[in-house]
C-alpha cells in the first residue's frame, strides 16, 4: 500500500524556510510570493497537525517538530535531486566548451573530472585554459570558471568556491631540519614571487604578507619571479623556495606530500572562483548538468 505524503510544494516551502530563515528569503528562491510560502507552510503544518515555526517579529524559530522533521526532509530533497541529475546527465550529449586558468583546472577541475565523466559519459568536454578575458561570442564559449570579485558585467555567476591562501615549500628545502613556524622566519629562505600579484590582489605577492603582519619588507623582493602559477609551484615542488599556495591550485600535491604548510598563516581571498556566462547559456542542458556537478563537487569536504 503506498504511503500517502503530504503535498510538495508545501515540504517545498517549508524547507527552503527552514534553511534559509524567513518566508521571504524562500519565495525569492522558489519565485513566488511571501504570502505564497506561508500559505504553503501553514498547508503543511494542518497536514501535520503541529506547528513547525514559531513566528517572531524578527524572522522565523523552528518549533521541536521542525527541528525534527527538516533533516530528514532535506536528505530526501538532496537525494532525489542528486537523483534526477545522474538521470537526466546519463542522457544529454555534445559538446561543452569551458575555460578556466590552467592552474585551477590542474589543480581542482582535472582530479575530480573523472566523476563528471561518470555522471555524464555522453557528454565531451573541451577545456581552453587561458588568462585572456573570454568573449563568449567571439569564442564560441559555453562556460568560463572565473577568479575574480564579481562574476562579470552582463553575465550571469554561481559561486563555486572560495580560495584561501598559505605558504607552502617541498619538505627537501628543510634537509630535516625544523620548519620555520612564522611568518617573519621565512624570511631566511628563498621566497617564490607570482608576478601577478599587485595592489588589486596583495594576498598573492609576500610584500603583502608581510605589510599585514607589520613585518619589515626592505628584502621581501628578492627571489625568483614566475608569470606562470603552475611554474611557481612547480619551483616550489623541485625544492628551490617557498610560494605562496593557493588551496584549489595545490590541493594535490599536498595530498601526495610533496609540498607541506609552512607556518600556520592563511589569508582567505575576497574573490571568488565563478562559473560564469550569459545567461541563457545556463539553460543549456550540458551547462545546466556541468554547473550542478561543479556545485555538488565544491560541497564536498
Amino acid at each position: 500500500m503506498a504511503r500517502r505524503l503530504p503535498p510538495l510544494n508545501a515540504l517545498r516551502a517549508f524547507e527552503a524556510s527552514a534553511r534559509l530563515g524567513s518566508f521571504v528569503a524562500a519565495a525569492a528562491e522558489l519565485r513566488v510570493s511571501a504570502a505564497a510560502v506561508s500559505q504553503q507552510v501553514r498547508r503543511l503544518e494542518q497536514y501535520l497537525d503541529t506547528p513547525l515555526f514559531q513566528r517572531l517579529a524578527r524572522g522565523l524559530a523552528l518549533t521541536e517538530q521542525g527541528r525534527d522533521y527538516l533533516p530528514e526532509l532535506s536528505a530526501g530533497f538532496n537525494l532525489l535531486g542528486e537523483s534526477t541529475a545522474r538521470v537526466r546527465a546519463k542522457r544529454a550529449d555534445g559538446v561543452l566548451t569551458l575555460t578556466t586558468l590552467a592552474a585551477f583546472a590542474n589543480g581542482w577541475l582535472l582530479p575530480r573530472l573523472h566523476r563528471f565523466r561518470e555522471r555524464a559519459p555522453r557528454i565531451d568536454l573541451a577545456l581552453r585554459t587561458s588568462r585572456e578575458i573570454m568573449d563568449f561570442r567571439r569564442d564560441a564559449l559555453d562556460l568560463a570558471i572565473r577568479f575574480a570579485p564579481t562574476p562579470g558585467r552582463g553575465l550571469h555567476g554561481e559561486e563555486l568556491c572560495s580560495e584561501e591562501l598559505f605558504p607552502v615549500a617541498s619538505p627537501q628545502l628543510f634537509g630535516g631540519r625544523h620548519m620555520p613556524d612564522t611568518l617573519a622566519a621565512l624570511a631566511d629562505y628563498p621566497l617564490l614571487h607570482d608576478t601577478d600579484a599587485g595592489n588589486e590582489q596583495p594576498w598573492l605577492g609576500w610584500r603583502g604578507w608581510f605589510e599585514r603582519a607589520g613585518l619589515s619588507t626592505a628584502n621581501v623582493g628578492r627571489g625568483p619571479q614566475f608569470s606562470d602559477s603552475i611554474v611557481l609551484i612547480g619551483a616550489a615542488v623541485a625544492g628551490l623556495g617557498i610560494a605562496i599556495g593557493r588551496g584549489p591550485h595545490v590541493a594535490p600535491m599536498l595530498a601526495r606530500g610533496q609540498l607541506v604548510r609552512v607556518t600556520q598563516e592563511s589569508w582567505k581571498s575576497p574573490w571568488r572562483y565563478w562559473l560564469t556566462a550569459p545567461a541563457a547559456h545556463f539553460r543549456r542542458p550540458v551547462v545546466r548538468i556541468f554547473v550542478d556537478w561543479a556545485l555538488e563537487e565544491a560541497r564536498q569536504p
